[in-house]
């Protein structure tokens, strides 16, 4: 049976993003397991007391039901080279088993993270969406590996656009800035496109 996973942040006890992940989340499970019962998280994260201050991320392991649930302080991970890599992969839905991306983040070792080149176009690193600048507009790839629940908020607020980007056309952008549920949108954490090696 298949088992996926919900990646929550916790900042000083107030859970962010609730409602996409309940959507993600419910929407999986109907999916695969033919549910029709939609579950609120809210109901079932129990925050520790020692996890209330500070950034905390919540990881759900579940499939019909929740399997696990454990709780860490997060540590930002220093990226700051990405490569670029060609691979064909499906991760549409965020399963448990990761071992094709883990795999394919190997093979670009010394650079800190994989930019994954799926089917001629750029779509995500292996653990997160990312989106690009240009003239003061930010832009994220049109066929996303998996379309994370920060990546629609911050469609939904009209702060970044949808755009098909191919592997030559890097080079016409400033920047980029990797997001996912834990990274929020923040231009401070920007990095200049020539850190992508292989442009």
């Amino acid at each position: 049976m298949s088992q996926f996973i919900e990646s929550i942040r916790i900042n000083d006890g107030n859970i962010d993003l609730l409602d996409y992940h309940n959507e993600r989340f419910n929407a999986t499970r109907k999916l695969f397991f033919c549910v029709d019962d939609e579950w609120d998280l809210e109901h079932f994260i129990q925050i520790p007391e020692v996890y209330k201050k500070g950034l905390v991320k919540c990881r759900i392991v579940y499939d019909i039901g929740i399997r696990e649930m454990k709780f860490s302080y997060y540590k930002h991970q220093n990226i700051k080279h990405i490569k670029l890599a060609k691979a064909s992969i499906n991760y549409e839905y965020k399963y448990t088993d990761r071992s094709q991306l883990e795999q394919l983040k190997v093979s670009v070792l010394p650079a800190d993270e994989v930019l994954i080149v799926n089917n001629g176009k750029i779509s995500d690193t292996s653990f997160s969406n990312i989106i690009f600048l240009k003239k003061g507009n930010w832009y994220t790839p049109d066929s996303p590996l998996l379309a994370g629940v920060r990546r629609e908020q911050l469609l939904n607020e009209g702060i970044i656009e949808e755009l098909e980007i191919k592997p030559a056309e890097l080079i016409n952008f400033e920047a980029f800035m990797l997001i996912n549920a834990l990274l929020d949108f923040d231009e401070n954490r920007a990095l200049p496109i020539e850190n992508i090696i292989d442009l």
